[in-house]
C-alpha cells in the first residue's frame, strides 16, 4: 500500500548541541507572533526565516515573506549553512523528553520521502479536518521555496515490534545530528543508505495504511502542489520529487507517542447568556457546577482533575464561563435524543468528545455552522489548559471548553473508518522541529 523511498536530505552543517538548536524552530502552526519575532532575531539563519517569515511594509507580490524565504533557502546552500547529503538515505530519529506526569519517554521512528496518495485511495488517510487559511499560506510557501522543511507525522500499525528491531540495526555509531529544542526535547538523527536497512524500512509500511497524525494542512498542500505542477506540465516523470512528501513515520504502539488535547474558546457570540444556554445544555448533558474558585490555582487544577476522572468513561468536557467566572462539567446523558442535532450517524465519530462538542454544542445549540468553525470566525484553539481558563476569566473570550485527550485507539478507528474528526482534535507530542532534515522538491528528478 504505502510507498517510501530514501532521499538526499538537506541539513544544517552545524550538527551538534546549541549551535544546531538555535537554528531549529517549532512547526509553523505552533509559532505565535511573539515567538516568530524572537526566532527571527535569534539567528539570521534560523529556519523560521524560511517556514514563516514576517510581513513588512511595502511588501509586493515579487518581494514578500515567501520570496524572502526562497532566497534564504538558496543562499544558505550556496554559502554552506546548509548542505545536501551526497546520496539518498533514510533518517532514523529518536526524541527523548519528560512527560507532564514525570515519566521520561523516548519516541523512535524514521524520516523518509512518502509517495503522495489522494485520501480517497485509502492508503494515506487523515484523522481530522483542516482549516482554509493555513492551506493557502502553506501553498504560497511551497510554491516559492520548493522544499519540505518540516516533516509530517505519520502513524502505522506494528503490533509485532518489527520497527524497533529495524531501528536498533540502523541506530549504530554516532548520530549525524544531535541537539535539544526549546521545549526540552532531545533529538538524535542517524542516516542509513544500507540497501538491506532501506528495504527493511520500506517493508514496515508496504502493507500498511498511514494515518496522518500531524501535518494535515501540509499534506493537502502537497497534493495541490502536485496537481498544479502536473497541469502545467503533464510530461513530468511519475517518480519526480513532487510526487512525494517528507514524513516522520512512527508505529502507533510506540511507548513514547503521547496525545494531548486542544481546547476551544468562543468569542463574538451576540445575545449569549447562561440563563438561556444552561437549560438547552441540560437537554443533552448532565451539568455539574465545580464549586472551587477558578481564580485560585488550586481551583483550576481541581477543575481539570475532575474532567480527567471522566476520561475513557463518558463523553465529557469542562465549560468555563466569563459571565459568572465558574466552571461546569458537561457529561453526555444516556437518554438524550440527538435526532434534531448535527451529530454524525457514525458510531465511531459519535463516541468522540470533540465531535459531540462541535456538532451538538457549537453547531446545534450555538448556531456555529461548519463553515464558520472551519474559518475560525468565533473560535480560538488553545493548547494549554491554564491559558484557556485565564483567557476566559479575563473576558477575552465568552466561553471555554476544555477536553480530555483523544486516545490512540480512537484515532486509529477514525482513520480506518475513512472519517475525520473536527479540526485540531489531537496534539501529538513531542512536536517535530523544522530544520532537522529537509528535502528539496525537484519535479524533474526522483527524491
Amino acid at each position: 500500500m504505502a510507498e517510501i523511498v530514501p532521499f538526499r536530505g538537506i541539513r544544517y552543517t552545524a550538527t551538534r548541541g546549541r549551535p544546531l538548536g538555535q537554528l531549529l524552530a517549532p512547526p509553523y502552526d505552533q509559532i505565535s507572533p511573539e515567538l516568530r519575532d524572537e526566532l527571527l532575531h535569534r539567528s539570521p539563519c534560523n529556519v523560521v526565516h524560511i517556514t514563516l517569515g514576517d510581513d513588512r511594509p511595502g511588501d509586493t507580490p515579487a518581494d514578500n515573506k515567501y520570496t524572502r524565504g526562497a532566497e534564504a533557502w538558496k543562499a544558505w546552500q550556496a554559502d554552506g549553512t546548509l548542505a545536501q547529503d551526497p546520496s539518498p538515505a533514510i533518517y532514523p530519529l529518536e526524541q527523548s523528553f519528560w512527560a507532564p506526569d514525570g515519566r521520561q519517554l523516548t519516541r523512535r521512528g524514521f524520516i523518509a520521502a512518502v509517495r503522495l496518495h489522494e485520501f480517497s485511495e485509502g492508503i494515506i488517510v487523515p484523522h481530522e479536518k483542516t482549516l482554509v487559511g493555513p492551506k493557502a499560506d502553506r501553498l504560497a510557501n511551497m510554491q516559492t521555496v520548493k522544499a519540505n522543511v518540516s516533516p509530517l507525522l505519520g502513524l502505522y500499525a506494528d503490533d509485532s515490534g518489527a520497527t524497533a528491531a529495524t531501528l536498533e540495526r540502523a541506530m549504530v555509531g554516532e548520530p549525524v545530528a544531535e541537539t535539544d529544542s526549546d521545549d526540552g526535547v532531545h533529538h538524535r538523527v542517524w542516516r542509513t543508505e544500507d540497501p538491506s536497512l532501506v528495504e527493511g524500512f520500506q517493508a514496515l509500511v508496504r502493507d500498511r495504511r498511514i494515518i496522518i497524525a500531524d501535518g494535515h494542512h501540509r499534506y493537502e498542500t502537497a497534493l495541490l502542489y502536485r496537481q498544479l505542477l502536473q497541469e502545467a506540465n503533464p510530461a513530468l516523470p511519475p517518480e519526480g520529487g513532487h510526487q512525494y512528501v517528507l514524513m516522520f513515520l512512527c508505529p502507533m504502539s510506540d511507548p513514547g507517542l503521547v496525545i494531548y488535547p486542544t481546547h476551544r474558546l468562543l468569542f463574538g457570540l451576540e445575545e449569549l447568556s447562561l440563563a438561556t444556554l444552561l437549560p438547552r445544555l441540560e437537554r443533552y448533558f448532565q451539568v455539574q457546577l465545580v464549586e472551587e474558585s477558578l481564580r485560585k490555582a488550586v481551583g483550576r487544577a481541581w477543575a481539570v482533575a475532575r474532567l480527567g476522572e471522566h476520561a475513557g468513561k463518558a463523553t465529557s468536557f469542562l465549560m468555563v464561563s466569563a459571565e459568572d467566572q465558574r466552571a461546569r462539567i458537561l457529561t453526555l446523558r444516556d437518554d438524550a435524543d440527538f435526532s434534531d442535532t448535527a451529530l454524525p450517524a457514525s458510531r465511531t465519530l459519535r463516541a468522540l468528545d470533540v465531535t459531540v462538542l462541535h456538532a451538538v454544542v457549537f453547531q446545534h445549540l450555538l448556531g456555529l455552522s461548519p463553515r464558520s468553525q472551519e474559518n475560525e470566525e468565533n473560535l480560538t484553539y488553545v493548547r494549554d489548559a491554564g491559558e484557556a481558563v485565564n483567557r476566559v476569566l479575563s473576558g477575552e473570550h465568552q466561553l471555554g471548553f476544555l477536553l480530555n485527550p483523544t486516545p490512540m485507539w480512537q484515532v486509529e478507528a477514525v482513520g480506518d473508518a475513512g472519517a475525520t474528526m473536527p479540526q485540531k482534535s489531537t496534539l501529538f507530542a513531542p512536536r517535530l522541529p523544522s530544520g532537522l532534515v529537509m528535502r528539496a522538491i525537484d519535479p524533474t528528478r526522483a527524491p
